[in-house]
C-alpha cells in the first residue's frame, strides 16, 4: 500500500502533467454567458452538468448547497425585481474562478494541483445546482444566465429522495417560511404543505417536488428566453443526438472529443449506491429503472400527490405504469 506521502506526490505528478491539456480544453469554449443546470434534486442535473461540462466549461458544483459553507439557505427564493447583494457577491466570486472547491474538475481543491494554485478566468461557467432552482429567475434576469430546468418522474425523484432519507418533509417547511414564496406560487397548496412537515416518505417527497416544480413553470413562463425546460426521459431516450442539439442552442462546440466522452457517460455501469453523484449508466435503463424498483401502493401514493398540483407533465396514464404492464 502506497504511503500517504507518495500517494500525494503520485497525484500532483499526474496533476501537473494533466495541466497543459486541461487548460486547452478550458479555453476551447468561446465566451458566453453562464449556463445554470437546475431543477428538483435527482433529477439528472449532475448527469447533464457532466455532459455539458465535456466542452470545456468551468463546471462549478452546487455552490448555493449549504453543505459547501458558501450560501446558508437551502432553496432560497429570489425574484428578479430587486437587487440581492449577497448572491451578487457570491456570483461574481464564482464566475472570476473563486472557490475552486465546488470546481468539478480534478484535483481543483488541492494546494499541489495547478488549478488550486494558479489563476484563472473561466471563459465560460457551467453552474450546476438544484439548490438554487428558486433563485434561477434572479440569476438569469441579473447575472444573464442560461437556465436549464431539469424535470424527472416523480416516481424516480421520490424513490430516491426515500433511498437515501432525505428530510423532505422539513424542506417543505423551509418552502412554507418563505413568505414572499408562498404569496406569490405557493398559497393554494399550503393545506398538503403544512400536512407533510416532519415527514419523509413517499408523500412528503411529492409534495416537496410538487412545490418546486409548480414555481419552477410559472419562472419559466415569464422569462421564456432564457429558461429551457429538459426532460430527463427525452434526453436518455437518444442522448448523443439529443446533446448535439443542446449544444448547438447554447452555442458550445462539439467534435469528436465531446462525442466519445459523451459515449463513456451513458455507457453500462449506473451510478453506486454509495456514490449518487455518479454519471455514468446506461441511460435508457436508467429513465424507466423506477417502474421495477418501486412498490405499486408507493407509486400510487406519489401519483395521488403529484396530481393534485396539476402542473402539464408526467399525467398520462401510460406515465405510471410499472414495466411489467409496459411491456
Amino acid at each position: 500500500m502506497l504511503s500517504p506521502l507518495k500517494l500525494t506526490a503520485g497525484q500532483a505528478w499526474a496533476a501537473w502533467r494533466g495541466y497543459p491539456a486541461l487548460r486547452r480544453a478550458l479555453a476551447a469554449p468561446h465566451p458566453g454567458p453562464p449556463i445554470l443546470v437546475t431543477g428538483m434534486y435527482r433529477s439528472g442535473t449532475t448527469w447533464i452538468g457532466a455532459m455539458l461540462a465535456a466542452t470545456g466549461l468551468w463546471p462549478l458544483h452546487e455552490p448555493f448547497n449549504p453543505n459547501q459553507g458558501l450560501w446558508p439557505d437551502e432553496l432560497a427564493y429570489a425574484a428578479g425585481a430587486e437587487a440581492r447583494p449577497d448572491i451578487d457577491a457570491l456570483v461574481a466570486e464564482l464566475l472570476r474562478g473563486r472557490h475552486r472547491r465546488v470546481v468539478r474538475l480534478p484535483h481543483a481543491d488541492r494546494w499541489f494541483s495547478p488549478l488550486g494554485v494558479l489563476p484563472i478566468a473561466p471563459r465560460r461557467v457551467l453552474l450546476k445546482d438544484p439548490s438554487a432552482a428558486l433563485l434561477s429567475e434572479y440569476l438569469v434576469r441579473r447575472h444573464g444566465m442560461l437556465a436549464l430546468v431539469v424535470y424527472r418522474h416523480p416516481a424516480a425523484v421520490v424513490g430516491s429522495f426515500v433511498r437515501l432519507g432525505w428530510p423532505t418533509g422539513a424542506l417543505v417547511g423551509r418552502l412554507l417560511s418563505s413568505r414572499p414564496l408562498m404569496d406569490e406560487w405557493l398559497a393554494p397548496s399550503a393545506a398538503r404543505m403544512e400536512a407533510v412537515i416532519g415527514r419523509r416518505d413517499w408523500v412528503s417527497g411529492a409534495v416537496l417536488y410538487g412545490c418546486v416544480a409548480t414555481v419552477l413553470l410559472g419562472l419559466e413562463e415569464r422569462n421564456r428566453e432564457s429558461m429551457t425546460r429538459l426532460s430527463f426521459e427525452d434526453l436518455c431516450a437518444d442522448p448523443v443526438e439529443r446533446f448535439r442539439e443542446l449544444h448547438a442552442r447554447l452555442d458550445l462546440p462539439y467534435h469528436a472529443g465531446v462525442a466519445r466522452a459523451h459515449e463513456r457517460l451513458t455507457e453500462a455501469g449506473g451510478p453506486r449506491a454509495d456514490r449518487p453523484h455518479g454519471v455514468r449508466r446506461r441511460s435508457a435503463a436508467m429513465a424507466d429503472r423506477w417502474r421495477s424498483e418501486v412498490a405499486e401502493p408507493d407509486t400510487v401514493a406519489v401519483r395521488e400527490a403529484w396530481e393534485r398540483f396539476e402542473l402539464p407533465f408526467y399525467q398520462d396514464a401510460d406515465d405510471w405504469r410499472p414495466r411489467r404492464e409496459r411491456a
